[in-house]
């Protein structure tokens, strides 16, 4: 090898962790609590089997981050004989040794306040990587509600939404969201994906009363939203299944529909599908993708060299078992 092709592969070697790859994902998956109906039951209150492959799987694919939609674990119940600040330093532990280095975004779900309705263990065992994370909290839902750029990607924001205060079970924090939406724009981010764990129509199990269409009003508040501030993607659990949701409505642009991505899909028990029943408000909702009896977690891949929106983001079910 000659001096100028030695510099050349040198300056080349030095240069490259400075080359941004233009195309780059993120993971999300939620509800990996035990069954206990079971006859053995998991005395950590989480499926650990499946959450262990699932894990496992998404290490594979590095992806920059993973959204938790909540349901981590059971929470406590008298077959389970770990209390939930305890269930919780498993779930820590269990990521820990599977996916080490990878920034963890959780939300809690129904099941985080069996045995911790104020969030006191949730704080605890959860707060101080949020914090490490350096997430942007809600003024009023600090360590709860946030919103989080990830490092190399500005034009991107993910808003995780807790559903679960004592006072405002079902809703979110419109006025928090509202203002974490403002920033996203003011900083020109070209992607904003929300996540939390009950979804804003049932995909096929849970009945109104049991989401966000508890409270419509609200909710509906909450869809306008996300439709004025140009988000497009909306991901959940809750319901244990795949379900890919297009909704729809007579005041949006034909152009735009909010995409509700539903994946309770990493090691509960599965849950029967009952399709979209339910008052959908004026809603038009179209099922674009379902999957029943699957454990997996939904990839989203982003590129950031795309031009307008057509193929910017795109998303997929990976199936880890069966």
């Amino acid at each position: 090898m000659n001096l100028f092709k030695a510099t050349a592969f040198i300056l080349l070697l030095v240069l490259a962790p400075a080359i941004k790859a233009a195309t780059w994902s993120f993971a999300v998956a939620g509800d990996d609590r035990t069954d206990v109906t079971a006859a053995t039951i998991d005395p950590t209150g989480i499926h650990r089997e499946v959450l262990k492959k699932i894990l496992e799987e998404i290490e594979l694919k590095k992806p920059a981050f993973l959204l938790f939609t909540g349901d981590l674990v059971y929470g406590e119940n008298l077959r389970i004989p770990s209390k939930i600040g305890e269930q919780f330093t498993a779930w820590k532990s269990l990521a820990h040794t599977e996916v080490p280095s990878m920034t963890i975004l959780p939300v809690r779900g129904n099941h985080e306040i069996n045995g911790d309705p104020n969030g006191e263990a949730w704080l605890t065992a959860f707060k101080p990587t949020l914090d490490a994370s350096k997430v942007s909290y809600f003024p009023n839902q600090k360590g709860f509600s946030y919103s989080y750029t990830p490092p190399g990607h500005p034009e991107t924001v993910v808003i995780g939404l807790d559903q679960f205060m004592p006072a405002t079970p079902h809703r979110v924090d419109l006025a928090g969201l509202e203002e974490a939406l403002k920033k996203a724009k003011a900083d020109r981010a070209k992607h904003i994906f929300v996540f939390a764990h009950e979804m804003a129509f049932t995909c096929g199990m849970h009945p109104d009363s049991d989401n966000m269409a508890a409270h419509p009003t609200d909710r509906d508040k909450f869809l306008e939203l996300l439709h004025a501030y140009g988000c497009r993607y909306f991901f959940t659990g809750h319901d244990h299944m795949y379900d890919w949701m297009e909704i729809g409505n007579w005041r949006w642009p034909k152009e735009y529909h909010l995409n509700q991505i539903v994946a309770g899909t990493a090691g509960a028990p599965f849950y029967p599908d009952k399709t979209y029943f339910g008052n959908h408000d004026g809603y038009e909702l179209t099922r674009r993708e379902h999957k029943q009896n699957t454990y997996g977690y939904i990839l989203v891949t982003i590129n950031d060299d795309a031009k307008g929106d057509e193929g910017a983001v795109t998303a997929s079910f990976e199936k880890v078992i069966p």
